[in-house]
């Protein structure tokens, strides 16, 4: 995975705005609604976390399952997530990462299920991550094994760390988000930003064609 491959995700979205495909048509429409809800008060942690899992699992295939004995460590996790401390060092944050998604993963008993909660506590942070990222990071078909393993996920996290340290990704975003927003305004829908993990995230997806 490099920026020049990315790169062609631009001109993809230029010329696409899903309008025979309603199930990418739905997912840009409530994306924000989604992030929204997420980030609105709640009156506990738990209450907060279930339903950022009831969202994330709006958009999978499977309903949502909390495994009862791991809620505790995963609502932890979850305002941890939340709370993204900037003031902590690069190994520290990398500890905190690593935590959340092993708690979250074992609350919802799926570590992609685990990613899209992250997502929503903390956009910025934690990339979305299904089948299709990880079959264009592989180039192969990922096994059930593969998606179960949170080290794979953080294997994604780092690499979008390396892309968005590239000179030239700056001018991507703003390439990308040009025409991701012109792409929303064909659709009708109001424009939103996108933080630097979800235009990869968004621009892998334009580039596996589904």
């Amino acid at each position: 995975m490099n920026l020049e491959h990315l790169y062609t995700a631009v001109e993809l979205v230029r010329n696409g705005c899903y309008r025979d495909n309603p199930r990418e048509a739905t997912r840009l429409r409530t994306y924000p609604v989604m992030l929204a809800s997420a980030a609105a008060p709640a009156a506990s942690p738990t209450e907060a976390y279930l339903r950022a899992a009831c969202l994330a699992y709006a958009w999978m295939p499977e309903r949502v399952r909390i495994e009862q004995s791991h809620l505790a460590s995963a609502v932890a996790a979850f305002e941890a997530a939340r709370a993204s401390p900037q003031t902590a060092s690069d190994a520290e944050r990398a500890a905190l990462r690593e935590r959340g998604i092993d708690a979250i993963a074992a609350s919802l008993s799926s570590v992609v299920g685990a990613s899209m909660v992250l997502h929503l506590a903390a956009p910025g942070v934690f990339p979305i991550w299904d089948e299709r990222i990880e079959r264009f990071r592989l180039d192969e078909e990922p096994s059930p094994y593969h998606m179960g393993q949170a080290r794979h996920y953080l294997a994604f996290m780092d690499e979008i760390r390396g892309l968005t340290a590239h000179p030239l990704f700056l001018t991507f975003h703003n390439e990308f988000c040009t025409a991701y927003q012109a792409r929303l305004q064909r659709l009708r829908i109001s424009p939103y930003p996108l933080t630097e993990t979800k235009v990869v995230e968004a621009a892998i997806t334009e580039l596996t064609g589904e």
